[in-house]
C-alpha cells in the first residue's frame, strides 16, 4: 500500500503543485510510515546500516521522540526514536516491551510536547493508545501485533490545517534561544544552489522542466546563517520508470553558500528524500533534521541527519516494517 495525503503548508518554504499534495506513503490504509530507527555512518543513501542489537529499556522511562501526523480532525503519534545524553538511538522491543511502551507512554489523557520548525508549539493530549476494550487502534494484514500508535485529541490551534507533521517528545526539549526567521533572500540562495547542485549532476535544463522544485530555508543553529533545503521530484513515473530525483541541503559561515548534503536518485533502485521538520533533539545547540525516505515502489521510513564537522549526516534511520513480531 503506498497511499499519499496533503502534508501541512509549509510556512517559510515554497512547494512545487504536486508538492504540496504528497506525502507520507501509507503502510496502515490511512497513513503513516515506519519508524524504528537503526543507527547509520555516512552521509547518504549509500552508507552503511548496522542494526542496534540491544533491546531498550523502559525502566527510567527515557525521552521518546514521536511523529505527530494525520488528519488534524483525527492525528496520530508514531514513536519514532529515544533521546538519551544527548544520542538518538532506535526503539527496539519484543512484543511484551511494545505492549509495555503503550502502557508507559500512551495512557488517555497523556501530554505530549509539540515542535514546529524547530520551535516549541505547545502540547497535544494522547486520546487513546494502541489497545483498549475495543480492540487495537489498527490492524495490518498477516501481523498479530503491530506496533502500537496512538491517537491524539484534536487542537483547536491547528483549525485552519487540514493535514498535520509535528515532531513530539514525552519530555520537554532544552531549545536553543529563539531564532529569527530566514529572509526572503535565503530562498533565492535556495534556488541557486539547486541549480548548480543539478547541473553538476547532470540534470539538463530540459529535464529540471520536467521536475517539481521545492525550496526552504531554515535556523538550525549549524551556522550563522539558514541552512538551505531544496529538492527536485519528478511529477510523473520518469524516463523508462525511473523517477529523477535530487536532494540539497547548504550551509555557510560567511554568507557563500556550499552543499552541505546531497542525494540523488541515480541508480536502477532509487531512493528518495523529503524535509519534514527539525528540533534540536540532542542538546547541543544544532538541531536534527527529520526526513521522510522512501524507495521507487516501497514503503517509507523515517530518517534523522545531524550536522558534523560542516556536513549534514545521516545518523539513523527506520525500518519499513511496523509489525512487532519477528518475520
Amino acid at each position: 500500500m503506498h497511499l499519499t495525503y496533503p502534508t501541512s503548508r509549509d510556512l517559510n518554504g515554497e512547494r512545487g503543485t504536486r508538492i504540496a499534495t504528497h506525502r507520507l506513503r501509507a503502510i496502515f490504509g490511512s497513513a503513516a510510515l515506519a519508524g524504528i530507527l537503526t543507527v547509520t555512518a555516512g552521509c547518504d543513501k549509500h552508507a552503511e546500516t548496522a542494526e542496534v542489537v540491544h533491546r531498550t529499556s523502559l525502566a527510567n522511562k527515557p525521552n521518546v521522540v514521536f511523529l505527530l501526523f494525520g488528519d488534524r480532525a483525527d492525528p496520530r503519534l508514531l514513536p519514532v526514536a529515544t533521546a538519551i545524553h544527548g544520542q538518538v538511538a532506535p526503539v527496539s522491543l519484543e512484543v511484551q516491551g511494545w505492549r509495555d511502551f503503550d502502557n508507559i507512554y500512551f495512557k488517555p489523557g497523556a501530554r505530549i510536547t509539540l515542535y514546529r520548525d524547530g520551535r516549541a508549539d505547545g502540547s497535544g493530549v494522547i486520546r487513546r493508545g494502541m489497545w483498549d476494550a475495543t480492540g487495537p487502534l489498527y490492524k495490518l494484514p498477516r501481523c498479530a501485533t503491530p506496533k502500537p500508535l496512538a491517537a491524539l485529541a484534536p487542537r483547536t490551534s491547528e483549525s485552519s490545517e487540514v493535514m498535520l507533521e509535528r515532531i513530539a517528545t514525552s519530555e520537554p526539549l532544552v531549545l536553543p534561544a529563539e531564532r529569527a526567521p530566514a529572509r526572503p533572500s535565503a530562498i533565492d540562495s535556495a534556488r541557486a544552489v539547486a541549480f548548480r547542485v543539478s547541473q553538476r549532476e547532470g540534470i539538463t535544463r530540459n529535464a529540471r522542466a520536467g521536475l517539481d522544485l521545492a525550496v526552504n530555508a531554515i535556523h538550525t543553529g549549524a551556522t550563522a546563517w539558514p541552512t538551505l533545503v531544496a529538492s527536485y521530484l519528478e511529477r510523473g513515473g520518469g524516463i523508462l520508470g525511473h523517477p529523477r530525483h535530487l536532494f540539497v541541503l547548504a550551509d555557510s559561515a560567511d554568507g557563500a553558500y556550499t552543499p552541505s548534503f546531497v542525494h540523488s536518485a541515480d541508480d536502477s533502485l532509487p531512493e528518495f528524500r523529503r524535509f519534514i521538520d527539525h528540533a534540536d533533539i540532542t542538546g547541543d545547540g544544532v538541531d536534527e533534521l527529520l526526513l521522510e525516505g522512501w524507495a521507487n515502489g516501497g514503503d517509507s521510513f523515517l530518517l534523522f541527519l545531524r550536522f558534523t564537522n560542516g556536513r549534514w549526516r545521516e545518523m539513523a534511520r527506520g525500518e519499513t516494517s511496523w509489525c512487532a513480531e519477528r518475520r
